[in-house]
């Protein structure tokens, strides 16, 4: 399995520790994700939505290359890359 990085951004900190980069092991970005996110239930619901897809409010950047909307996140990444997520702010 490959290591990959996640940047974590501030608004989901507290549900990894306060943590800004992890370290996952990893051959996708959804995989990345869903591994940064099994220990913490309301991390998961920021990242994924009820189908397990990645949320569409959330871009991913895959070493400062954006990942396209509606991707399923199931590329292969390759080992050592950098995955920053960025959650988008909703406001009315």
């Amino acid at each position: 399995m490959q290591q990959l990085t996640v940047i974590v951004p501030p608004s989901i900190r507290p549900y990894v520790g306060g943590q800004s980069r992890i370290t996952v092991e990893a051959q996708t970005v959804r995989e990345a994700l869903g591994a940064m996110s099994a220990k913490s239930a309301q991390l998961k619901e920021h990242l994924f939505d009820s189908k397990g897809e990645i949320n569409r409010f959330v871009r991913i950047f895959v070493n400062g290359r954006p990942v396209p909307l509606g991707s399923r996140g199931d590329e292969a990444v390759e080992n050592g890359a950098e995955i920053a997520v960025v959650l988008a702010l909703a406001g009315g």
